[in-house]
């Protein structure tokens, strides 16, 4: 469940018009009442009925609300509480009245816990030392299911994990990144440099040694980055080529300035352009015409490649999902 501010309780002022203020009445800016704010009953219990189509008397209200993270005040065994509305059950409705609760919304708490709602209830989740435990238990890898598939998984405030890491928290799955390289690079890497726009390679020679290679079908494991090495980061690619006229890609957003939060790629066996495609990118290449040849982008956005994209050395196709790499 999420949590959400008194501001939320606020907004309904402006939806619901003033038979709505007495929710709001007495909130902290933590998005939970104060102790010492006692509203007058006659419009409490217009908020009350404003809010939700059934209540019952002195107990907090029932059945359906209208924002997640709203609350009302109410009694319970004659004591004063709050019930939050909430997502319970697949449908918003109130949660029950509480006359304690274990934290506040919005609180500021220990290492990276928080306090969010669960069920209506003001909960303490997240762990104290910035732990995280995985979510899945068993950790298996993530099943390829298209021919170019990419994930993008972050994991919080985590500073460590009982077991995994940042992806398989986020993802359920271990990353199916990691073919080995076979044995020593064909070619050095193919680096072509820009922030918004490609326009310069680190070394003509290295992008013309890749597509003499690929043409040639010469196993071996190539690598094409784009982007700037900065704390904004670039985009890796490892190009591993099985000799039979097809190449596994596989791809991260490379970034030293990023902290929980990552892209990676995949793609199944791609079938390699015909020698024609290459040939041609050969004839007479310029910085411009290997870039184009090699990478495909002019205009990029910074760390994040286009949805299914596949480098333009390939025909996009996969001719199976299942590759067996090292």
């Amino acid at each position: 469940m999420k949590t959400r501010s008194a501001i939320l309780s606020f907004g309904l002022v402006l939806a619901c018009g003033d038979g709505a203020v007495a929710s709001a009445t007495g909130a902290s800016a933590d998005g939970d009442p104060t102790s010492d704010s006692t509203p007058d009953t006659a419009t409490a219990d217009s908020t009350t009925a404003d809010a939700t189509a059934t209540t019952t008397a002195g107990d907090g209200p029932l059945g359906p609300c209208a924002l997640e993270g709203m609350f009302v005040e109410c009694t319970t065994d004659g004591m004063d509480g709050v019930a939050y509305c909430d997502e319970i059950d697949g449908e918003l409705q109130w949660g029950p009245c509480l006359a304690t609760r274990d934290c506040m919304l919005g609180d500021t708490l220990e290492g990276c816990q928080s306090c969010t709602l669960v069920d209506g209830i003001p909960t303490i989740v997240g762990s104290a030392t910035c732990e995280c435990e995985d979510q899945v238990g068993v950790i298996t890898t993530c099943v390829q299911t298209e021919c170019v598939q990419r994930w993008e998984y972050e994991c919080g405030d985590c500073e460590s994990f009982t077991d995994g890491d940042c992806f398989s928290y986020s993802e359920g799955c271990e990353s199916p990144l990691g073919c080995a390289q076979d044995g020593p690079p064909v070619c050095d890497r193919v680096w072509a440099q820009g922030f918004s726009t490609l326009d310069t390679l680190e070394s003509d020679a290295a992008a013309i040694c890749l597509l003499e290679s690929l043409r040639d079908d010469v196993p071996g494991t190539y690598e094409v980055l784009w982007g700037e090495m900065g704390d904004e980061g670039l985009v890796a690619q490892r190009v591993h080529a099985f000799g039979d006229g097809t190449v596994l890609v596989e791809w991260s957003y490379d970034c030293p300035g990023c902290q929980n939060f990552g892209r990676v790629g995949r793609s199944g066996a791609l079938q390699l352009q015909p020698a024609a495609y290459f040939d041609d990118c050969l004839a007479a290449p310029t910085t411009s015409s290997l870039i184009a040849c090699t990478v495909g982008l002019v205009e990029i956005e910074t760390g994040n490649p286009p949805e299914g994209y596949a480098p333009p050395f390939t025909t996009g196709e996969c001719a199976t999902l299942e590759v067996a790499c090292g």
